[in-house]
């Protein structure tokens, strides 16, 4: 049919709107509410406390226990939460944060990383990863990442460890798991620490262990996309009780703890902020907590009905599934990623993304760029116009080297390659998964009718987005 295609006038495949929300219903509603009848909003004491030490080394379950009002450690919400997370994790403890951009920042700092020291990060994730880095002043070395898992390539990262390198920074990405045991055995071999940022990968395992538990210290996002949410947020996990006494000090303006007459040593990364969790947030944390298994159980149902609807397509390629091999891993889908292969496809990708989100079904091509490539590392510009803190400290200011074509895989996949279905979350159905299906088959089959469309041809279907709202 020569205008089947909708992107040619034919009719689309899907009309109605997908949506993507959180799974809430009346236990948030309950929590909130019974919050503000209190007038518990936050609850946290910003000042020294009797037994200062012991309080800022509890477990979470300990700090749950407290009966105080008023707390160092906040209020009952954010102590209950805290306790909550730390158990569901099967860790000893658990740190409400504002997010968890600054969670990474904290984290860090907490572990004794600071201003000129090195940061090892994958090349490709959320801007936030990078920029987290650069809070107290230390210096992202971006390396690149793994074709199957999209997670930090551990071959890749002795070449870049100097002398400044202190930490590891991986991303379970997509909710995929990244190659934990090779990892910690590098940071063993030269003494560094690994932080993780699991924010998209809640629930999902290494050996059985929850990611995020199996490093240093592990950081989640509670940003409402994620699998789980407080709104905006984030939580710090650890089984470290001096990291988790540091970063304690540095979310709740912790200067105010030392007397003058201390050690000044004790204050390193100890500076008067403020990224204190609130206790309304908290409040919804304790609700979704419940949430969790059953809001990854839907995720992992529509991933793989997606799994099914989209194999042996030609030009379609689907990465390993982490769930289904026989390795360590299992991954947690926070989105379900297939792969454009543009021979096999016989049109870019940009033509075939345009075609899919023609016939209503919001596709995406991934983050804008590669970390580097976003201009603060690129014009080394953050603080000040002097290039700081890639100047100073006593370094080569053209360490690291921040250029288009340093990461190939990374860039191979964010410009040529994602396919990214956000809409395998809640509310998502069966049949929302098999109209995706059907989309895709549709194309696929009047392929040829996209060969030699070029962007400009195409217009704002063909732009690149995450997919993660419309198109």
């Amino acid at each position: 049919m020569p205008d089947d295609l909708a992107l040619f006038g034919g009719a689309a495949a899907r009309t109605e709107p997908f949506n993507v929300e959180p799974m809430v219903d009346g236990a948030e509603e309950e929590m909130v509410l019974r919050a503000v009848r209190e007038k518990n909003f936050s609850r946290y004491i910003g000042s020294k406390m009797p037994n200062m030490e012991d309080v800022l080394r509890m477990t979470s379950a300990e700090a749950a226990s407290l009966t105080d009002y008023w707390h160092f450690m906040g209020g009952e919400n954010v102590r209950q939460f805290a306790a909550g997370f730390a158990a569901k994790m099967g860790c000893k403890y658990a740190i409400p944060i504002n997010a968890a951009t600054t969670g990474i920042s904290v984290a860090l700092a907490a572990a004794g990383v600071g201003p000129g020291d090195e940061v090892i990060v994958p090349a490709m994730s959320y801007t936030a990863t990078g920029s987290a880095v650069l809070l107290f002043n230390s210096i992202p070395v971006f390396v690149d990442v793994d074709p199957d898992t999209f997670c930090i390539d551990p071959t890749k990262i002795e070449d870049a460890i100097t002398p400044r390198t202190k930490a590891i920074l991986p991303v379970h990405l997509t909710g995929n798991v990244a190659d934990m045991d090779a990892l910690n055995e590098i940071a063993d071999r030269h003494g560094l620490v690994v932080i993780e940022d699991a924010a998209q990968a809640p629930g999902a395992k290494w050996r059985g262990r929850m990611v995020g538990t199996l490093g240093k210290a592990g950081v989640f996002s509670l940003q409402q996309s994620k699998n789980i949410m407080t709104g905006e947020g984030g939580m710090i996990v650890t089984d470290d009780p001096e990291l988790a006494r540091r970063a304690r000090l540095i979310i709740n303006h912790g200067e105010v703890i030392f007397e003058p007459e201390d050690d000044p040593a004790g204050l390193e990364n100890i500076i008067g902020c403020n990224f204190r969790m609130p206790e309304l947030c908290a409040a919804v944390g304790r609700a979704q907590l419940d949430k969790l298994d059953t809001v990854n159980d839907w995720r992992t149902r529509n991933a793989d009905i997606l799994r099914e609807e989209l194999a042996d397509l030609p030009g379609i390629v689907l990465p390993p599934s982490q769930r289904h091999g026989n390795g360590p891993a299992e991954d947690v889908p926070h989105l379900f990623v297939a792969l454009h292969d543009a021979d096999a496809m016989g049109c870019s990708r940009a033509a075939f993304v345009a075609a899919l989100r023609a016939e209503g079904i919001p596709v995406g091509t991934g983050y804008l760029r590669t970390m580097y490539a976003n201009p603060t590392f690129l014009h080394r510009v953050a603080y000040g116009s002097d290039g700081y803190p890639w100047t100073g400290h006593g370094r080569d200011p053209e360490w690291p080297v921040y250029e288009m074509g340093m990461c190939p895989i990374a860039e191979s996949l964010l410009e040529e390659k994602f396919l990214w279905f956000y809409h395998i979350a809640y509310p998502s159905t069966e049949q929302d998964m098999r109209d995706i299906g059907r989309a895709v088959k549709k194309v696929v089959a009047e392929r040829a009718r996209l060969a030699g469309l070029t962007e400009s041809d195409l217009g704002a279907l063909a732009k690149k987005s995450q997919g993660r709202i419309g198109t």
